[in-house]
């Protein structure tokens, strides 16, 4: 009963959020579209896209995953998608905390030295780019720890398979 609630919550909550982001960067496209030709979207608008679009991104790749994988139980996907599906699970979590850094950097630098950050669009381009760039590198390792064993049960040919980290490292530490 648990994991049904689990996977019906998982699920309402994946609508939800996919409803509201998918919203709120229709909204910044409307924004996008209603200033002046030639002026620039606001520095926080442009990190807000981005944090939005991270967040969604999260949202289509981890709700929807963790969801079949608690209807499922084992892993069905095979190898490939063991390694893809981990790595892409972890970059969609890096990315939005990664850009919530850069919201706080950004603030924190308009506050301290305002007339720096006004005048320089390229430091906030290279953090934004920095944090997707640090969230694809450091979801790497997925692909080599997340691999597919098989459990016999020994009674015949059913086996369990899963996608898992169990001896990937040769000390349990």
């Amino acid at each position: 009963v648990s994991g049904k609630i689990r996977v019906t919550v998982t699920f309402f909550l994946f609508l939800l959020y996919t409803a509201f982001n998918a919203s709120f960067l229709l909204k910044l496209q409307k924004w996008t579209q209603k200033r002046k030709k030639g002026k620039k979207l606001s520095r926080m608008k442009v990190l807000l896209k981005h944090l939005t679009l991270a967040n969604l991104l999260e949202t289509l790749i981890v709700m929807p995953l963790d969801g079949m994988w608690n209807i499922t139980v084992q892993w069905y996907a095979g190898e490939f998608l063991c390694k893809v599906l981990s790595y892409l699970k972890l970059f969609s979590m890096y990315a939005p905390a990664f850009m919530m850094v850069v919201i706080s950097l950004d603030r924190s630098l308009a506050i301290t030295q305002p007339l720096a950050v006004q005048s320089n669009s390229k430091l906030e381009q290279s953090m934004i780019s920095l944090a997707w760039i640090l969230s694809i590198v450091f979801a790497g390792p997925q692909l080599y720890i997340f691999r597919m064993i098989y459990l016999a049960d020994g009674s015949g040919p059913t086996v369990f398979s899963q996608c898992v980290t169990h001896c990937s490292f040769p000390q349990w530490w």
